[in-house]
C-alpha cells in the first residue's frame, strides 16, 4: 500500500515538473526569436534579509543598465544566480517595444531545466520502481 502512494506520489509530482520544466523551456525559445540581445552591467546590487517562520532568506536585487538600439535603459530585478556581483556583465534579452521586458536567459534556462530535470528523475524513478515490484 505505501509503495502504491509513493509510486503514484513520483510519477504525479514528476509528471507535473517535467511538464512545467518543458513548458517553461519551449516559451523561452518562443522568446529567443522576438527579443534582441544585449549585454547588461549590474551597477547596484541590494541584498535584501527576510525573515519567515524560523528561516532567514536573501533577496538579491540588482539595477542592471543595457543599451537598447536608441537609448541607454535599465531595469530592477531579482537575481537567483549567487555568482552574480555588481558590476558583472550580463547577457540579456528585451523586447524591441517594450524595452522594460527583459529576460536573463541563463537564470530562466537554469531554473526551468533543473525543474524539468527533476520531473525526468521522479518519472524514471516511479518506472524503475514499477518494474522491480512486478517482478
Amino acid at each position: 500500500m505505501k509503495s502504491k502512494i509513493i509510486i503514484f506520489l513520483l510519477l504525479f509530482i514528476g509528471g507535473i515538473s517535467f511538464v512545467a520544466g518543458s513548458y517553461n523551456l519551449y516559451s523561452l525559445y518562443d522568446k529567443l526569436n522576438k527579443m534582441e540581445r544585449t549585454i547588461g552591467v549590474v551597477t547596484h546590487l541590494k541584498t535584501e534579509k527576510t525573515y519567515r517562520h524560523r528561516k532567514i532568506r536573501y533577496k538579491r536585487n540588482a539595477r542592471i543598465q543595457y543599451e537598447t538600439k536608441r537609448y541607454c535603459s535599465h531595469v530592477r530585478m531579482q537575481l537567483h544566480n549567487p555568482f552574480i556581483f555588481q558590476g558583472s556583465e550580463v547577457s540579456l534579452w528585451y523586447h524591441p517595444d517594450r524595452t522594460e521586458e527583459v529576460v536573463i536567459p541563463f537564470e530562466e534556462g537554469f531554473v526551468w531545466g533543473s525543474v524539468g530535470l527533476f520531473g525526468s528523475f521522479c518519472l524514471f524513478l516511479g518506472t524503475v520502481i514499477i518494474k522491480t515490484t512486478k517482478k
